[in-house]
This record gives structure tokens, sequence and C-alpha cells, in this order.
């Protein structure tokens, strides 16, 4: 006899879903229009989120995201053999270039980092690992995009997320990798390059980044291109 799922977990994960894909904290309002049922059954399901540690409200009342979904997120990669299997590449990476390597996947709407190996120079990246940065403006969230599946994308357009521009994207699938900077009071530069699973999905942008005063775009392109095919393969299981 096959089990049932229970629909009232359905319906928690489905309000978790909907503050996920938004910008900005929700009103109560707005999760139960989206969930199409009363407030007072809504309201029942954003308190239980809340216990639980995946929701808490901002001072106006509104819902968001904890950042228990980065914890968890970096858990899951860690499952998968993800984290442990490519930090060896991350270090080989910074040995090569000098500069900052880092692993981002998409969650919610922006570029994560997951994991991070810092250089040993003096003028670093600014950023740690759970980062948040913007899909248009990231040189992994470039990525992540370019090589996104279109349920993916749909979900980012109906989420209102600024995704860049079409041709920027071709360009990044056509050349193998993305760049942005300078960005930020520190003016960094970052380039990065899609990592794929098992079966062809972009599941990560392995990036190098660093101050942009003597980046050296076409030596850190090359390095990572590379970095990200070795990580591919080592995900496929060859070279093992």
């Amino acid at each position: 006899m096959s089990v049932r799922p229970l629909s009232s977990v359905l319906k928690a994960f489905a309000a978790l879903d909907i503050i996920a894909s938004s910008t900005e904290p929700l009103r109560l309002a707005d999760v139960s229009r989206m969930l199409g049922e009363a407030r007072a059954t809504t309201l029942q399901r954003l308190v239980t989120l809340v216990e639980a540690g995946w929701v808490e409200q901002s001072d106006d009342g509104r819902y968001r995201l904890t950042l228990k979904v980065v914890h968890h997120a970096t858990i899951a990669m860690e499952q998968a053999g993800i984290g442990t299997r490519l930090l060896g590449i991350l270090q080989e990476t910074v040995a090569e270039s000098g500069e900052t390597a880092s692993l981002a996947v998409l969650e919610g709407t922006e570029s994560v980092i997951i994991n991070r190996v810092e250089s040993r120079g003096l003028l670093r990246a600014d950023l740690r690992i759970g980062s948040r940065l913007p899909l248009s403006g990231s040189a992994t969230g470039r990525v992540l995009v370019a090589h996104a599946s279109p349920d993916t994308i749909s979900r980012l357009e109906r989420a209102g997320i600024e995704l860049g521009d079409p041709a920027m994207l071709s360009e990044v699938r056509e050349r193998g990798f993305a760049v942005s900077g300078p960005l930020g009071p520190r003016t960094v530069t970052a380039v990065a390059a899609p990592v794929f699973g098992v079966r062809g999905e972009c599941i990560a942008a392995l990036s190098i980044s660093g101050p942009t005063n003597g980046f050296d775009m076409d030596l850190s392109s090359r390095i990572v291109t590379q970095a990200a095919s070795k990580a591919t393969a080592r995900i496929r299981g060859a070279n093992e």
C-alpha cells in the first residue's frame, strides 16, 4: 500500500517556496493570495515555518527566509560530495592564479558562495562563504543564469529578477565564462565558468576574483575554464 504525502506539509513548503522566490519580505496577504487560501490558514503555516527556523518576521511584520537555508544548502552540497571533492581544485586554482577561488550555486533568486579558498595576497576580494550575489551583476550569477533550465528561468522571471541582457548571456555560453567588475568600494573583478553535473545540468559556478588593479583577465579566464572543466570531470566520476 502506497503512503500519501501530508497535504498540510506540502502547503507549508509551498509557502516557503513563495517566500524564497521574492526579492523582498512578503506580507501575510501576499503569501495567502499566492497560495489561494484564507489568511488564517496561511498564518498557521507561516507560524509553523517560523517555529521551525526557516522563516522570520521583519520589523514591519513581513516574512523572509532565515540564513538556515544557506547552512542547509552547504550541507546538501557536502552530502552530494561536491564541497569535499572540489576543494582541491579550488586550492590548485588559487595557487595557479594568485587570486581567490570560489564555488557558488543558485539558491532561491541569488548566487550563493558555498566554498571558498582565499589567496595569500594582502589585497583580497572581501566575500565569505554564505555571501549572496545578484544574478545579473556577478560573474557566478551570469554563469548560473546563462546555463539555467527553462523552468528555472521562468521561475526567476515570475519573481521579477533581473537576469541580464540575452545577448550577454548568449556570449557567456559561447565563450564558456562570464566576467563582472569592477564592483563595490574595493573594486573587485571576477571571472567564472560553469560546473556541470552527470545529466549535463549546470550545478555550480567556479570563479576567480580579486582587486581590479592588477587582475589578469586573460590568465584568470583561462585558468577558471580549465578548473571548471576539471571539476566537471571529477563530479562525473572521471579521473578519480
